[in-house]
């Protein structure tokens, strides 16, 4: 019995000297928390961003995609059109004519609402886009300036016009603030189709 006693005193006095003891002190438990508090606030952090960033990311893709549909069906329009009708110089309206299949197709852009949206033969079509900050054209004749490769005489007669350019910006919000999830479009469009 005596020997037991002695061997758990050694067992004692070695764990003293080693620092082999169990059980944590209150400052250990202080700094661990501590540096858990962090490395949770370091996570949660690094995962709102990517979470931002990954909706703004599918929001910029999804714009440029509608915008695209957008162009491809402003496109197809424009090119069977034989010509300008004429055209609001404050650029909320244009309207062109097909004299070939006696159609006629107006651009109306909302700013209110944000939308353009295409009318032909007074019905109106669901909006070619939405959330649409702005919109604008401008009207070209179709001859090139002299010793250049890309650059057309503007033109403000409808009779002259046998190109149009025109470029819009679209744009969403994220969790109510404006991030870089905007989509900006040019294009310029020729019109073919001769009366």
């Amino acid at each position: 019995m005596k020997l037991v006693r002695h061997i758990s005193k050694a067992q004692l006095m070695h764990s003293r000297r080693t620092g082999d003891t169990s059980g944590m002190t209150l400052i250990e438990t202080v700094v661990a928390m501590g540096v858990g508090v962090l490395v949770l606030t370091v996570v949660a952090v690094l995962s709102v961003y990517a979470l931002r960033s990954f909706t703004a990311m599918g929001n910029y893709a999804d714009l440029e995609a509608k915008s695209r549909m957008a162009l491809d069906r402003i496109t197809s329009d424009m090119r069977q059109a034989t010509g300008v009708l004429n055209f609001d110089p404050g650029g909320s309206w244009l309207r062109l004519t097909n004299a070939v299949e006696r159609v006629r197709l107006e651009y109306f852009w909302d700013a209110e609402e944000r939308e353009l949206v295409c009318v032909k033969d007074g019905q109106a079509s669901p909006a070619y886009l939405t959330e649409c900050d702005e919109w604008n054209f401008t009207l070209y004749q179709r001859t090139p300036r002299p010793d250049s490769t890309n650059q057309f005489y503007p033109t403000t007669e409808p009779g002259m016009c046998k190109m149009i350019e025109m470029n819009w910006k679209c744009s969403r919000t994220i969790l109510g603030k404006k991030w870089n999830t905007e989509s900006v479009q040019t294009a310029r469009i020729v019109l073919r189709t001769t009366p």
